[in-house]
């Protein structure tokens, strides 16, 4: 049952997605952050106002001191980790301020997960079902007082009350192994109700059990992932006494972490974070903490954030964003600019969800003449170019498996239309093959499907076009009548935590998504007693490297198969200002790495 309630609460990152709308085909962007706009944010004309700018970046190791600015389009929605969506801010907190059990690495070693206030990545001795971390001994609060199990578990306790957990993902509350409820609508849900149910603490006490420094996780079934998934704010330790009913309370920051917040947050203006004293480097393996102070400036606009960075004036030379610059930019910088650009992977991939049950596509020789056909180099075009994505014939990111993006052997970017027309001919298949698509729109994603629809009726398709406003596609796609309207869906995803795990049973296994109700995130009713079995194994296969295996192999019979089109793995383009050493954007967390970033 777990995973279908995964694959349910998912549903709502989805609509999230849809609502991002371009600005995720032209370079994505983090679910938790959103544009509203037909293109990232970028300059009229790159000629204005460089005064300032440094011709290029500085020299030598990064150094200690000096004020980081970090520039924020609209406003942060909270501090608070448990009610943190994984984007932007949710990484920013966890390079600052809230650490958690595991997190992943730097440099070299991004895509490593790590333990961060435990020891190592945990333990488990029955196939995933219960794990065990141990708590290094130094790290501490700001107060002074130490971080303790009891704290994880608190953190994890306010998961499960629905007044006020309203934001944030929510596995724990339906990985952990408490009593549960079936509710008049028919939903599964945990009878413990958070930290003021005192009635039902002892349900969770049982499912997350302290014993000194070492906390223990029972599972309701086994979750070979459940160390890359404790590493989401969501299970970030929260001291009890921090709490409080005030309406601040989403921005009252209690650090775990190198820096603490100087002054109140301003929700209009921003706010300042300084040095936590009480923080030991030496409990902590990943934060190198360089600048003395972050100065996060919050509500700008998105154009007035590039522009700063443009010109770089007075402090802004030492300034970074997550705001996410025109693809265009990266054709009109000239050699000093083009040092400040960044094109890091989204972890988003564009795709195509096949229709299993349209009459049309009902016969496999006309899914492979379909993805034959594919031509996504016009589709890059369409959206933005190469700075905008790279083409690729996987639905799993480079952050989940760096691999993902190699053509197969004999692929073509511009698609093969008069190959797949001969397929087409060869199974006897009636030409022109109707067939129905439906899509997100924006002036972007016109162009783009303009483009698709454009190779695909060279190779004997006729094409209908359904453009749905972004607010309205998902609820449009998943409701049950969607499957007799349309033949392909588009498609925009992007996992929670760097896995196969987290893509292919949310997306392909009809087991956890098919019911009376609609087609939850399989909108083309795939299902396939193969890749059933395969999921199966990876949930039961224990060994990182074995289990990325057997994902790889669900993955190439899902494509094979016809369920799936990918299209891009999206970028998105960052630009930072000259005076920033050591600049990285992390493969998993998508923006600026600030563990690692310097101004001295």
């Amino acid at each position: 049952m777990h995973r279908a309630l995964r694959t349910r609460l998912r549903g709502l990152r989805r609509s999230v997605m849809a609502g991002i709308g371009a600005a995720v085909l032209a370079g994505g962007a983090a679910a938790c952050t959103s544009s509203g706009t037909d293109a990232p944010a970028g300059p009229d004309a790159l000629g204005a106002g460089r005064a300032g700018a440094s011709t290029a970046p500085p020299a030598g190791a990064p150094g200690v001191g000096g004020t980081l600015q970090v520039l924020v389009a609209g406003p942060v929605a909270t501090w608070d980790p448990q009610l943190m969506y994984v984007g932007p801010e949710a990484f920013f907190a966890q390079r600052t301020f809230a650490r958690g059990l595991t997190a992943y690495g730097t440099g070299a070693h991004q895509r490593d997960l790590l333990g961060d206030l435990a020891t190592d990545t945990g333990t488990s001795r029955d196939g995933g079902r219960t794990w065990r971390f141990t708590l290094r001994a130094g790290p501490t609060w700001q107060d002074g007082s130490p971080v303790t199990c009891a704290d994880v578990r608190h953190g994890v306790a306010r998961t499960f009350d629905r007044r006020t957990h309203v934001g944030g993902t929510n596995y724990a509350s339906f990985l952990l192994d408490v009593p549960t409820r079936v509710t008049p609508e028919g939903l599964e849900k945990p009878v413990y109700a958070g930290p003021s149910d005192t009635a039902h603490e002892g349900d969770l006490e049982r499912a997350v059990a302290c014993d000194g420094r070492t906390i223990t996780f029972h599972l309701r079934e086994p979750e070979p992932d459940f160390a890359q998934i404790v590493a989401l704010p969501e299970f970030a330790p929260r001291k009890a006494s921090s709490d409080t009913p005030s309406d601040a309370a989403s921005y009252a920051v209690m650090s775990s972490g190198p820096y603490r917040l100087a002054a109140p947050w301003d929700p209009e203006r921003g706010g300042t974070f300084v040095r936590n004293e009480r923080w030991d480097p030496r409990s902590d393996p990943i934060r190198h903490a360089y600048p003395d102070a972050i100065r996060v400036t919050s509500g700008l606009e998105e154009q007035g954030v590039i522009q700063r960075l443009l010109n770089q004036q007075d402090d802004d030379t030492y300034a970074v964003s997550w705001v996410q610059a025109s693809p265009t930019l990266r054709n009109q910088a000239g050699t000093d600019l083009q040092a400040r650009l960044t094109f890091p992977y989204t972890g988003n991939v564009d795709y195509l969800a096949l229709n299993q049950r349209s009459p049309v596509l009902s016969k496999p020789a006309v899914r492979q003449a379909l993805a034959l056909s594919t031509n996504r180099a016009t589709y890059l075009a369409a959206t933005g170019g190469d700075g905008a994505g790279t083409a690729t014939w996987s639905v799993l990111s480079p952050a989940v498996d760096p691999r993902a993006v190699t053509p197969p052997s004999g692929a073509d970017v511009e698609g093969d239309p008069e190959g797949a027309r001969a397929v087409l001919r060869r199974a006897g298949v009636t030409l022109p093959v109707p067939l129905r698509v439906v899509y997100a729109r924006s002036v972007l994603t016109d162009k783009a499907y303009a483009a698709l629809a454009a190779g695909w009726e060279r190779a004997g398709f006729a094409v209908t076009l359904t453009g749905v406003p972004p607010e309205e596609y998902y609820e449009t796609i998943e409701k049950p009548g969607a499957v007799d309207d349309y033949d392909v869906f588009r498609g925009a995803w992007t996992p929670d935590w760097p896995s196969a795990g987290g893509v292919l049973p949310a997306l392909f296994d009809a087991r956890i998504n098919l019911d009376s109700s609609g087609p939850g995130q399989d909108v083309g009713y795939f299902g396939n007693r193969a890749v059933e079995t395969l999921v199966d194994r990876a949930d039961a296969t224990t060994d990182p490297a074995q289990r990325a295996t057997v994902w790889r192999q669900a993955d190439r019979t899902i494509r094979e198969q016809g369920g799936y089109i990918a299209l891009s793995a999206t970028k998105a383009l960052h630009l930072h200002g000259a005076g920033v050493r050591g600049y990285e954007d992390h493969a998993v967390g998508g923006i600026v790495d600030l563990a690692t970033v310097a101004v001295r």
